[in-house]
């Protein structure tokens, strides 16, 4: 009699599945089962045998003890906050919020030797979405770049800032071209995370994409999944107004606009590192224009050809996350764990694992230096924090012992 493997995460065959994109039917044969076993394993009506199990393993790329953890569950009330396209797919979304929380556990995960920046991120008690007006958005924004020493002056690098602040952030394709961005507020640790979108992004559409998901971080942490749903449109809207603000205050943005036409606007671009089309929508925010002369710009931002693609987008470099890359590589210099060991701790598949952490490809698969001996990171009289122009991430204290 064959026996089923104890311990099968029925939850994680199904989500490895789905980001795969891959049918039971596909993977029935992959593994040399019928497709009516893939259903029961999924629904956890019947476990894998070990070979199928070990099979399994191989056809993902993950460890065996990743598909064995059980999935730490949180409360299904906290929403995933999506940006997107109204016409992105519940498949995309579903794939979004997947890979966020595989971010997630991932962190979680590296906590348990590392003491990770502190959270330090402003947000709005407000619980009905109903009631959080513009001018209570604008001062969010303004309250934020008061709490992370930025002025008001244009931001050098949103990503690190946000980094700097506590917020975990990655940067991924997904195979969806309508899917931006998505942010969640994490149970465990009370921390936010953002989940940006790489597959038709420019550098220029990620930072408003990492400040839009910062408005929800910072308008939205005690909304509920039911109000998001049925409200979906004005919350995004909200965070919109948010990153808005955030990226161009209104005390310092004013000051630059003489008389607004695209080619003023475009001459702005390098300084504020934000499109045309985000600089006309905080005119009329910031009743600098009105409707009439906004209708005029969006018809002349379309007869140039600018509705796909705006001039200089290709100028500016994506920003990439450093913080869980800096962990990773905080534990194997420091022989605490070696790369093989890390990557066994972590369990994905390799390309999303080096994906979400932000590390380089192949960074897993390189040799150790010299054997892995027990050591604990020096502690330090403090926790490492800055804010200059190259926004640099430095390293991390270690993780306290009670």
């Amino acid at each position: 009699m064959r026996t089923g493997v104890a311990g099968f995460q029925s939850e994680r065959l199904k989500q490895l599945r789905l980001t795969f994109g891959i049918t039971q039917t596909a993977l029935a044969e992959m593994v040399g089962r019928a497709p009516g076993n893939i259903s029961k394993w999924e629904n956890g009506l019947q476990v894998p045998e070990a070979d199928a199990f070990q099979r399994l393993c191989e056809v993902f790329g993950v460890s065996e003890n990743w598909l064995l953890e059980k999935q730490i569950v949180t409360s299904e009330s906290t929403p995933f906050f999506f940006r997107s396209q109204v016409s992105a797919t519940a498949n995309a979304r579903e794939i979004a919020e997947v890979r966020l929380e595989w971010l997630q556990d991932i962190s979680y995960k590296l906590q348990e030797s590392l003491e990770f920046v502190a959270v330090n991120v402003p947000h709005l008690e407000e619980s009905n979405c109903l009631l959080i007006s513009d001018q209570e958005i604008e001062r969010m924004a303004s309250e934020c770049r008061q709490a992370w020493g930025l002025g008001v002056a244009p931001i050098p690098n949103v990503v690190q800032v946000l980094e700097n602040a506590g917020i975990i952030c990655a940067r991924t394709t997904l195979g969806h071209l309508k899917m931006d961005g998505v942010s969640n507020w994490y149970e465990l640790d009370q921390r936010p995370y953002i989940l940006l979108v790489a597959d038709k992004a420019n550098g220029i559409r990620n930072r408003f994409d990492a400040a839009h998901e910062l408005g929800h971080i910072v308008l939205h942490r005690y909304i509920s999944k039911e109000q998001y749903e049925s409200n979906y449109t004005l919350l995004e809207s909200q965070a919109h107004r948010f990153a808005s603000s955030f990226l161009m205050p209104a005390e310092s943005f004013v000051r630059e606009i003489r008389w607004p036409t695209l080619d003023t606007l475009l001459a702005l671009k390098p300084r504020w590192k934000v499109s045309v089309a985000a600089m006309i929508r905080r005119c009329l925010d910031l009743e600098i224009i009105n409707d009439t002369t906004t209708t005029r710009l969006w018809k002349a931002r379309s007869a140039r050809g600018w509705v796909k693609g705006e001039p200089m987008d290709a100028d500016f470099d994506f920003e990439r996350p450093q913080l869980i890359a800096r962990g990773v590589k905080i534990l194997v210099e420091n022989k605490v764990l070696s790369r093989s060991q890390v990557r066994q701790l972590l369990g994905l598949p390799l390309p999303t694992l080096e994906s979400l952490c932000s590390l380089d490809k192949g960074y897993f698969t390189l040799p150790d230096q010299s054997q892995v001996i027990e050591m604990h990171l020096r502690k330090r009289s403090g926790r490492d924090t800055f804010f200059s122009e190259t926004a640099e991430i430095l390293g991390f204290p270690s993780k306290k012992t009670p």
